[in-house]
């Protein structure tokens, strides 16, 4: 079923007040999690000209890498607001090693990958992301039914004054990465910051 993903993020120095913010707005703590986000496009790029990402998710606890889901995932073109708002789909592939194979025999290609660590919350009808990416820092991401409902729960976490990063993590990771590229074009932490 595709839906309209409505999302804000902020770049922040840190993460310890704003989570103290949330406990306070008594806020439901969801969990951590530890990603890889697989970027992937035809040969001749068509998907990323057409502002369109296809991408694999694998997801599994800060602790237990042995119990990874795969998230797949197509996001259609950005539309154009004060948020991010785009189209999306998405299914769970199931053994989660079966995506990139799959996705290869269709035809597709590796583009490039990155490392997320990720805490989730829940804050009335949004969730709450606390993101930290290699080399790009730390992140809120609010996502929620309405952008009035995002503005809300901003304003509730006293981030009003927090301007807005409009790119996405992937156009974030790609410049990082045509800046300082990596053997395998992914941005994974450190051995000894995980």
């Amino acid at each position: 079923m595709q839906t309209v993903e409505i999302e804000i993020k902020l770049p922040v120095g840190e993460h310890h007040q704003v989570r103290q913010t949330l406990l306070a707005n008594f806020a439901r703590p969801l969990g951590d999690i530890c990603e890889l986000n697989i970027f992937y496009d035809r040969p001749d790029n068509s998907l990323y000209a057409a502002d369109q990402a296809l991408r694999v998710r694998i997801e599994h606890a800060p602790q237990d890498s042995n119990l990874a889901k795969a998230l797949v995932t197509w996001k259609g073109p950005s539309i154009s607001t004060l948020m991010h708002n785009r189209p999306s789909i998405d299914f769970y592939a199931s053994p989660s090693e079966a995506a990139d194979p799959f996705l290869l025999a269709l035809g597709f290609v590796r583009k490039m990958a990155f490392e997320k660590r990720r805490q989730s919350w829940l804050l009335g009808d949004c969730r709450v992301e606390l993101d930290e990416l290699p080399r790009l820092g730390l992140f809120i991401e609010i996502e929620g039914p309405s952008e009035a409902a995002v503005l809300t729960v901003r304003q509730r976490l006293e981030l009003d004054n927090h301007p807005a990063e409009h790119r996405s993590y992937a156009a974030m990771v790609a410049e990082a990465l045509r800046a300082s590229p990596t053997a395998d074009n992914t941005l994974r932490f450190d051995k000894t910051s995980l």
